[in-house]
């Protein structure tokens, strides 16, 4: 099988992108055989086995990408390709028409749904025009969200899996009258966590008398507008910044708090269910969240989570006390969490139904 990734997976800001794929290939190789990957990166599309450069070429446009893709499809005798979408042109479109005449069997993967102004999408019109047509020559798509199609490609919705062995469970906190909650995450303007920030301003404003700690590790372009209404409200005490943390560092700051954040701005790209990493690397440290979305992971039933609405709604910090009453009342949430992170959540499990899909569907031919 090939992987397909367009984007340069050197960039720091694809870390994280590089060990979603990294997990997937290795999940994919164990039920449908040897697995390769490509990223694009200095002019060279790059095909890569077990993290091990096989073969490069020189590459200027997505065009060239697409031709050399289809070379080594035949040198390497492959038979099904899983694309992680980046935007439709005719160059896309004719790749795709002519994977369709040779018979591989093709799956797209929408890492976001919708897309519109988000920076991945490089040219919006031209996009918006070709995608309608997709569907004529792809028969199967999958996305982070609950849909049942894509531009009319039957979905196969997925959730992000979770590295079992890279996020730890966290240790309980001593109780000692405070609650702290933390948000781990490179900050953009959907995480929305203004919300908590206002929502701690209208909590100390009307007598409260909790002690809420919020810490934010992470950097981002939501750190200055942050940081500005700590300012405004004189929140200084109960808003810490930490700036980027890994390893035992943010081992510790997980081990420190109580109720973990997640994302709570959906509603400003216009989306309502979704499934971020960040899910599943909270159900395997073990640490209770609030989130604001329909998220496709886990449901609002689960007492070791609280949704609140997808808006601009100001956290309400009584509620997420109440929350935190529940949840720590004896009941071992840890242990519960990280067996339904493993039981749900790692990539063997979300990959499945895409394995038997390649395993069992006709040949995508003409």
């Amino acid at each position: 099988m090939l992987y397909m990734c367009y984007s340069n997976l050197n960039e720091k800001n694809t870390v994280g992108v590089k060990k979603k794929i990294r997990a997937q290939c290795h999940a994919f190789e164990k039920r449908v055989g040897r697995t390769y990957y490509t990223f694009f990166a200095g002019h060279t599309f790059y095909l890569l086995h077990d993290d091990k450069v096989v073969d490069r070429g020189f590459a200027l446009t997505k065009k060239m990408c697409n031709d050399i893709a289809l070379e080594w499809l035949i040198k390497y005798a492959i038979k099904s390709v899983y694309i992680r979408y980046s935007f439709s042109d005719v160059w896309f479109l004719d790749f795709l028409e002519e994977l369709k005449k040779r018979c591989f069997k093709v799956v797209i993967e929408f890492p976001t749904i919708p897309y519109d102004g988000e920076h991945g999408c490089a040219r919006p019109v031209e996009d918006r025009y070709y995608r309608e047509q997709l569907c004529q020559h792809v028969n199967c798509c999958t996305t982070y969200a609950n849909y049942k199609a894509v531009f009319k490609i039957p979905c196969i919705p997925l959730v992000n899996g979770v590295d079992l062995e890279e996020n730890k469970s966290k240790e309980y906190r001593e109780k000692d009258g405070s609650i702290i909650l933390v948000a781990v995450a490179i900050m953009e303007k959907w995480h929305g966590y203004e919300r908590v920030i206002q929502g701690m301003h209208e909590y100390y404003s009307n007598g409260g008398k909790v002690n809420i700690i919020f810490k934010l590790v992470g950097d981002g372009e939501q750190i200055p507008y942050y940081n500005s209404l700590v300012e405004r409200y004189g929140l200084w005490n109960h808003v810490h910044f930490y700036g980027k943390l890994e390893g035992k560092e943010l081992d510790n700051v997980y081990d420190e708090s109580d109720i973990a954040v997640g994302v709570l701005g959906m509603y400003k790209v216009g989306r309502q269910s979704a499934a971020p990493i960040k899910t599943g690397e909270y159900c395997a440290r073990g640490i209770p969240f609030i989130y604001g979305y329909d998220d496709v992971s886990v449901t609002k039933n689960h007492y070791f989570v609280q949704q609140v609405s997808n808006d601009a709604t100001p956290i309400d910090i009584n509620k997420v006390i109440e929350f935190y009453k529940r949840v720590y009342s004896g009941k071992d949430f840890i242990k519960d969490m990280r067996q339904y992170a493993m039981a749900n959540l790692t990539w063997d499990k979300i990959l499945a139904t895409v394995v038997k899909y390649l395993s069992t569907s006709e040949m995508n031919c003409n």
